[in-house]
């Protein structure tokens, strides 16, 4: 089973997205490296995104 994070679209709607990552749609934005949805405004505010992250450190960790 694969259980890393997926990218979410950048169609995706906001208030989708925002139930998905656990926050309010007017905290979502783009991922700053793939333009993904992500927290991106506030007080957990994730300017990368979770698959990017995860991304890179399965990277770091090879």
């Amino acid at each position: 089973m694969n259980d890393a994070p997926r990218r979410l679209d950048p169609t995706m709607d906001p208030k989708s997205a925002a139930i998905i990552l656990g926050c309010e749609p007017r905290q979502i934005g783009p991922c700053a490296r793939c333009q993904g949805l992500t927290i991106r405004y506030g007080g957990k505010a994730e300017p990368i995104c979770r698959a990017c992250r995860a991304a890179e450190n399965a990277a770091a960790s090879t």
